[in-house]
């Protein structure tokens, strides 16, 4: 019983845990408008260039896999400490820029091990802050943050850049103040201690059987959508080179921002939803997103049109990312015990971060062969088609579109897994089945009804 209990949290907790999510999120994604001048500066190819942007994503994975549990028997201040210190150090030496293509990549590396180690336990602090009548708003805030300091990233740095005469390295000097300054938030914070004592050892991150399909089901939503999103962060600013005259880097860094900001304010709303429903309407938002993003390289649209459609392109995959990215990790939150918060939120953004990184290696890969803008829009043709397959997957078990009446059934619900309960399995009328996915679906089944 006692490791099911509540761990309560203060507001405060709640809103610095969404300080350092948005901090490390608009770091690790701040340099995606200025690609096209590295590659200047540098001489990089393509290939590399793509190489550079996937270095932090697939550096967070390991880091996700080995530190992922780390802050469930740590303690979630002294994981942040060191994930906030390690995502500074990586963006100074990125700004610096004094040892070549080398540094870039050593830079970017480190911001990606910060960033897979301080991502389970800033969500896991905001979840377990969240007010007792109100249990969504961490996972929701965590969500909105980590998402808006994705796109005040790319917008810091076009902004930022385009008004210096050190396009390169004002940015970044920026970025290490913000760090600093919460790093110094964070210190100030009391010392919470773990739900457990017990020894952490890198292990690969274990989802228990009553949740396992709605786990996967969570986990193919949130690949497909940060696939989406990584289509526009990683390739998006070298691609409107290529076909939007005169685009510099605040263009690139306000269609690149745009799509996050859009998707963070998405998940305002979102709660609105059921999560399944919620994953439903994402991914159908950016199948409508991808085809509006393979239109716009059509050779008979003007340029000018071609604007207006990557801005409908960017509006619909940020909406469909942020109803997607919020029900995948509100349906986990809901059946996840707390004793393991911080782990299987990391397992959860693997798949993430995987979808993140895959735009990048893939089109990277298809650049050695042929132009970019093609080998974009293959990938995008490619993103589309897995979309209309998977947008079934989610609304299989779901019928309920919006929450109905029986909201505070749905809620009491939601509290009890969110304390750990959903998880013990239990036998029913009979039936050995399990409280993971049938008091849910059930909770949900009656709304419906």
């Amino acid at each position: 019983m006692a490791e099911n209990a509540r761990i309560r949290g203060t507001r405060r907790q709640l809103w610095f845990g969404a300080l350092v999510l948005l901090i490390l999120s608009a770091a690790a994604n701040m340099a995606s408008p200025l690609y096209p001048l590295l590659q200047e500066a540098h001489g990089m190819s393509e290939s590399l260039m793509t190489s550079l942007y996937a270095t932090d994503v697939f550096s967070c994975l390991p880091s996700l896999l080995l530190f992922g549990s780390a802050a469930d028997t740590f303690g979630r201040k002294p994981v942040l400490l060191a994930a906030i210190g390690l995502v500074g150090f990586g963006t100074a030496i990125f700004g610096i820029d004094t040892a070549g293509i080398a540094g870039l990549f050593i830079g970017r590396a480190l911001v990606g091990i910060g960033l897979g180690l301080g991502t389970g336990a800033g969500i896991a602090l905001m979840v377990e802050a969240s007010p007792a009548r109100r249990v969504w708003l961490g996972s929701t805030l965590a969500t909105v943050s980590f998402v808006l300091g994705s796109g005040l990233g790319p917008i810091l740095a076009g902004v930022v850049s385009s008004l210096s005469t050190a396009p390169l390295f004002l940015p970044f000097l920026v970025m290490v103040v913000l760090i600093v300054s919460v790093m110094v938030l964070i210190a100030m914070m009391p010392l919470q201690r773990p739900i457990t004592r017990q020894r952490w050892r890198p292990t690969w991150p274990s989802v228990p059987g009553a949740m396992r399909t709605s786990f996967n089901i969570a986990a193919l939503t949130g690949f497909i959508g940060w696939t989406a999103l990584g289509l526009f962060l990683a390739l998006l600013p070298s691609m409107a080179q290529s076909i939007i005259p005169k685009s510099g880097t605040l263009t690139s860094g306000l269609i690149v921002g745009s799509v996050l900001v859009v998707s963070a304010a998405s998940q305002l709303i979102a709660p609105k939803l059921q999560p399944r429903a919620a994953q439903t309407l994402g991914l159908t938002l950016m199948g409508l997103g991808a085809a509006l993003l393979l239109s716009s390289n059509l050779p008979e649209i003007s340029p000018s049109a071609v604007k207006i459609i990557m801005v409908f392109a960017a509006v619909a995959t940020g909406v469909g990312h942020g109803l997607s990215y919020w029900g995948a990790n509100r349906e986990i939150d809901v059946l996840t015990p707390p004793k393991n918060r911080a782990g299987i939120s990391a397992a959860l953004y693997l798949a993430f971060y995987a979808g993140a990184g895959a735009p990048a290696v893939i089109v990277g890969v298809l650049a050695l062969s042929m132009p970019l803008v093609i080998g974009t829009m293959i990938f995008t043709l490619a993103l589309l088609l897995a979309t209309i397959v998977a947008i079934p997957v989610p609304s299989l078990s779901q019928t309920a579109i919006r929450q109905s009446k029986a909201e505070p059934v749905i809620r009491r619900s939601e509290s009890e897994s969110a304390f750990g309960f959903v998880e013990v399995g239990r036998v029913d009328d009979g039936r050995g089945a399990s409280d993971g996915d049938s008091r849910t679906d059930s909770a949900a089944d009656s709304a419906a009804r």
